[in-house]
């Protein structure tokens, strides 16, 4: 609720500034600033590079190709939920501006 609140006020904020603006001057296309929404805390890794499959015979440079791979899976593993619970919490915040700009429409 609070940070609906929070949201509300932006919106207002931003829209008293738009609407005292000069004329002439173009209005933003939305009610809210420009990065105010926070940014994913997820790290994502970068495309793997694994580089060239070893030779099979080569044990130590097969074991160091495969610990490559190790290291981007588990960097993956940790992610995927992290990116989906952004995702997820994302998602409810357009909801709850939906129903804001719902609840203010009179239509």
């Amino acid at each position: 609720m609070m940070r609906l609140a929070l949201m509300l006020f932006l919106a207002m904020t931003v829209a008293a500034q738009a609407q005292s603006a000069a004329p002439g001057t173009p209005a933003s296309a939305g009610n809210l600033p420009a990065g105010f929404y926070p940014k994913s805390p997820c790290t994502k890794p970068g495309p793997p590079d694994f580089g060239r499959k070893p030779d099979q015979r080569n044990f130590k440079a097969v074991e160091a190709y495969n610990e490559k791979i190790r290291v981007y899976n588990k960097a993956m593993e940790a992610f995927n939920p992290c990116i989906q619970d952004y995702a997820t919490r994302a998602n409810h915040d357009i909801r709850e501006i939906q129903a804001a700009v719902a609840a203010a429409n009179p239509n």
